[in-house]
C-alpha cells in the first residue's frame, strides 16, 4: 500500500500505524561538530557548514510524522534556531549515540508509529525517495539500513524494537540482525560529509548539477 494511503487515517492526528522519521541532530557549536573537517576548515567554519546542512536538509517527510532529536538535550533552544519552526524537537537521551538511537526507536514505537526511521544530518543531498523506499520496505517486516560511503549508515528503520542490534558499522548491524533471524533490507549506498574530501565531492556534485541546468 502506498505510504500516502496508509497514513490517511493519521491526518487527524492519530499516531497508530503512522510512519515517523526522526532526524538526529547536534547543536552546531564550533569544536563540537564536523571536527574531522578541521583543518583545513576552522572550527567556526565547520560549525557554519553543519548549520547549513540543518537549515537546508532537515525537512518534513511526506506521509510521516517528522521530528528532530537533538543533542545535547539541554540546548534545544539553540538548535531550534537552525531548524524549520514547524518541526517537533525532542532531546536525545542515553549514555552514547546507540543508546540514544534505541531510546528514540522505543519512544516512537511505543507511541504507535510504524515504522520508525532514524535519519542522519550529514547527507545533505540524500534523495527524498530514499526515505520513502525505506518506509515501504520496513512496512514489509524488515530492518532497513542505508549505508553511507564511510562505512556507517545514513538511516535505519524498524517496525519493532530490536535492542543490541545497532553498531557503528552498517555491516556489523546487518550481521547482528541476521544472527537474530531478522530480515534485513539494504538500500543504495549514499555519500555523507565527514572529511574534507567528502566536502569536495559534495561541491563537485552540486557544481555538476548546476552546470546541467545552464
Amino acid at each position: 500500500m502506498p505510504v500516502s494511503q496508509q497514513t490517511d487515517s493519521a491526518a487527524a492526528g492519530s499516531t497508530v500505524g503512522r510512519p515517523a522519521v526522526a532526524y538526529f541532530a547536534k547543536v552546531p557549536r564550533p569544536g563540537r561538530v564536523k571536527t574531522r573537517l578541521v583543518p583545513p576548515l576552522t572550527p567556526a567554519e565547520a560549525a557554519g557548514l553543519y548549520a547549513a546542512f540543518l537549515a537546508d536538509g532537515v525537512r518534513e517527510v511526506a506521509g510521516a510524522r517528522t521530528l528532530v532529536y537533538g543533542w545535547p538535550g539541554d540546548e534545544l533552544d539553540t538548535l531550534a534556531a537552525h531548524l524549520t519552526p514547524s518541526l517537533e524537537l525532542r532531546a536525545q537521551c542515553g549514555e552514547d549515540l546507540f543508546a540514544r538511537m534505541e531510546a528514540c526507536l522505543a519512544e516512537l514505537l511505543a507511541e504507535g508509529h510504524r515504522p520508525v526511521l532514524i535519519r542522519n544530518t550529514d547527507s545533505p543531498d540524500l534523495p527524498a525517495a530514499r526515505l520513502q523506499e525505506a518506509i515501504v520496505r520496513c512496512l514489509e517486516g524488515s530492518v532497513v539500513l542505508g549505508p553511507d560511503e564511510g562505512g556507517g549508515y545514513y538511516l535505519v528503520a524498524m517496525s519493532e524494537l530490536h535492542r543490541g542490534v545497532l553498531a557503528p558499522d552498517w555491516t556489523e548491524t546487518r550481521d547482528r540482525a541476521i544472527a537474530r533471524g531478522l530480515r534485513v533490507e539494504v538500500l543504495a549506498t549514499e555519500p555523507d560529509v565527514d572529511t574534507f574530501d567528502d566536502l569536495l565531492q559534495l561541491w563537485r556534485r552540486r557544481a555538476a548539477g548546476a552546470s546541467e541546468l545552464d
